[in-house]
């Protein structure tokens, strides 16, 4: 939000005509300011009245026209003496500090306007239907008065009165409404030639700022209410803070930027008061940065004072209640005793089987909890069944070398020396061997004890039921597991004793969902050709397979439907030769779909292979009239002759098995094409080899000497 215009030095005049203002939507914004919480409003009157000694007991309220004051004659040359009343709603202003306010009237017309007389701005009561000439609204005092100069224009477009005392008095009072009448003085009010009109509707230019309440929410430390009274809390890091309040707003919703100051006192030494500030707007929570300095102004052990107020550019607020604290930064003096029968210190190995730990305090008196950490684990903490007491936890540790560290705590956090205890375990978990690597194939794993007694094994794959199987005399075991879905999925297998004393194994597998591709012709190595035809069989990893979504290379998606075995199969054949990719993927009755499966593989080019000499496909070479030797292989050995046609000649034929050579010679030069087709001895014809060739305009000369 924006920040407030700074207060300008030296106030105005409550009357300075040069006062720029716009008059939008009733607010008053200095024009040379930027948007801001700028404390000016244009607040115009809610209703007018005016009253009538011709008609005295009566009162004209919200009556069209301009309105009377003094005396004038009417129609008939009957003479009126009037007052004029203004009301205006001044409920928002409660409890403002209101620093200046112009009333503005336009006076619309004047008895004799060589003559100026002086114009009284009175506070009064607030008219009723009641109210009359004879029953006026009671007097509550002149506010200010106005005589214009004979220089003013009549009548004047604007006159000006200072409204500040008859706001701030109807404020002090509780009003929600302030009425403000115009009259003549009473030596004056009975000469037509005084008498003045003015428009009904009239404003008052308020200067006014809300002084910032008192802050709320107070905290001495982040998250916790402060004590006011004994016993005081007792934290770590002292950051007081505290919610601020502010009532003003620009047109836009914007607030002022306040001022926050926080002082903080040892309560044996007042005088030693350390002061910080910062900064918030309304509804937000400053907070008192003594954690930013260095070195810290608070001393173990001691007990301070502290409270905070807010200020905006004009006003200061009340300070908040005083909070107290007492500052612990020391932790307990001595580190933890770590002791354990199940796993001593003493060099040597244990089953690495749950098991307990006991943390003492070692006369440390403060101690309330304890934190530990298993071979730089994640830290944890206990309770300690009382002040200066003892905790136990369970662990599990892993096999081999094992580090336990332990710290004691005191009731604010602080932390005392860590110990280490070290241990050693030796691994009684099952040795589970096998391996599943397919879903829906049992896969069979035999279970061996690493500890003794043990009469039977728990197993179960993640997310499924688990099962139990007695183990043999030597501990030993057999399962099937078939797996149901694919993915990550871990078999777990507990051994127990007879005695109930276990020990978990897990193994992790990757299950693959993507279906298995198998082909007929098509392999990576280079095989098949256009138009061959091969076929493509799936085969589903995922139960229940109801179709494929399949696509090669260069093409669209296919859908085809599974056999009730849940395979399928495709017949395709390649219209281009080169690298070609299929993908595919199952799709399972209830809308699985699977990982997808590729298959790469090369499709043979069966057509003939085009070479010469001299001729090429990039440069110009030979010429009209110079012979040119034309080479054609086939990849197929089963190929017995070759059809081929120079440019838009007559096809021959050549009868030479999968190789042959012929001759050519061009009558012109330029771009020429070859146009090629294998046959085997079944007649079958290769697809058309077209190859394109250049020759030089003119015949080469070449010299008889070298």
């Amino acid at each position: 939000m924006p920040d407030r215009n700074p207060r300008r030095t030296g106030r105005r005049s409550v009357l300075a005509a040069a006062l720029s203002i716009v008059v939008a939507a009733g607010s008053v914004v200095a024009t040379a300011a930027p948007a801001a919480a700028y404390d000016m409003r244009y607040e115009t009157n809610a209703s007018w009245a005016w009253t009538d000694s011709h008609s005295p007991t009566t009162i004209n309220i919200d009556r069209p026209g301009d309105v009377p004051v003094g005396t004038w004659k009417d129609e008939r040359g009957r003479p009126h003496t009037s007052r004029a009343y203004f009301t205006f709603d001044i409920s928002r202003y409660r409890g403002a500090d209101i620093q200046s306010a112009v009333l503005d009237v336009k006076e619309t017309a004047g008895g004799d306007c060589t003559r100026r007389p002086v114009v009284e701005l009175r506070r009064t009561a607030a008219y009723t239907a009641r109210s009359s000439w004879r029953n006026p609204p009671a007097d509550l005092g002149l506010v200010d008065s106005r005589q214009l100069t004979d220089q003013t224009v009549c009548p004047a477009p604007r006159v000006e009165f200072d409204a500040i005392e008859g706001l701030r008095q109807a404020l002090a009072e509780g009003r929600s409404t302030l009425t403000l009448s115009l009259r003549l003085p009473a030596d004056a009010e009975r000469d037509p030639a005084l008498a003045r009109k003015y428009a009904t509707k009239v404003g008052i230019s308020i200067d006014y700022n809300f002084r910032p309440g008192v802050p709320t929410e107070l905290q001495s430390e982040t998250g916790t209410a402060c004590t006011t009274t004994e016993p005081y809390q007792v934290i770590r890091y002292p950051v007081p803070s505290g919610v601020v309040h502010d009532r003003d707003r620009n047109s836009g919703g914007g607030t002022d930027q306040l001022t926050v100051s926080f002082a903080a006192w040892p309560v044996d030494q007042p005088e030693a008061r350390i002061e910080q500030t910062d900064y918030a707007r309304d509804g937000e929570r400053a907070f008192g940065r003594y954690d930013n300095m260095y070195p810290s102004p608070f001393e173990h052990d001691r007990t301070y004072a502290w409270q905070m107020r807010a200020a905006d550019s004009r006003a200061t607020g009340e300070w908040s209640p005083v909070c107290y604290f007492r500052l612990d930064v020391q932790g307990p003096a001595t580190p933890p005793v770590v002791t354990s029968t199940d796993f001593p210190d003493d060099d040597g190995w244990y089953p690495a089987l749950p098991g307990e730990f006991t943390f003492t305090a070692n006369g440390a008196a403060d101690v309330v909890r304890y934190g530990y950490s298993l071979d730089s684990g994640v830290e944890k903490t206990i309770d300690a069944d009382r002040a200066g007491g003892t905790a136990t936890v369970t662990l599990t540790p892993d096999s081999g070398p094992n580090t336990l560290r332990v710290w004691s705590l005191d009731a604010v956090g602080n932390r005392s020396a860590t110990t280490e205890y070290t241990f050693r375990a030796t691994d009684v978990s099952p040795v589970v061997e096998g391996r599943l690597s397919e879903i829906g194939v049992p896969a069979t794993f035999q279970l061996r004890p690493q500890m003794d007694g043990v009469v039977r094994y728990r197993y179960a794959l993640d997310g499924e039921p688990e099962q139990t199987v007695d183990a043999a005399a030597d501990g030993s075991a057999a399962i099937t597991v078939t797996a149901t879905r694919g993915g990550s999925r871990t078999l777990t297998v507990t051994s127990v004793t007879a005695g109930g004393v276990e020990a978990t194994s897990s193994r992790q597998f990757a299950l693959p969902t993507a279906p298995k591709i198998s082909a007929t012709v098509y392999l990576p190595v280079p095989s098949g050709g256009q138009g061959v035809p091969g076929v493509f069989t799936f085969t589903p990893r995922l139960p229940d397979t109801v179709s494929y979504r399949y696509q090669f290379t260069g093409e669209d998606q296919q859908v085809v439907a599974a056999k009730a075995d849940g395979t399928a199969s495709v017949t395709w054949a390649p219209t281009e030769a080169g690298t070609v990719i299929l993908v595919v993927r199952s799709v399972s009755r209830d809308g699985t779909v699977s990982e997808p499966a590729t298959l790469s593989f090369r499709v043979r080019d069966l057509r003939p292979a085009v070479s010469a000499d001299p001729y090429r496909t990039d440069v110009p070479m030979g010429g009209p009239g110079q012979p040119g030797e034309f080479r054609f292989t086939s990849p197929l050995t089963t190929t017995v002759a070759f059809l081929y046609r120079f440019d838009d000649g007559a096809e021959q034929r050549v009868e030479t098995g999968n190789r042959a050579t012929v001759s050519w010679t061009p009558t012109e030069g330029g771009t020429h094409t070859l146009t090629v087709v294998g046959v085997t001895a079944d007649g079958t014809r290769s697809p058309e080899q077209v190859w394109t060739f250049l020759v030089n305009d003119a015949p080469q000369v070449q010299s008889a000497e070298r």
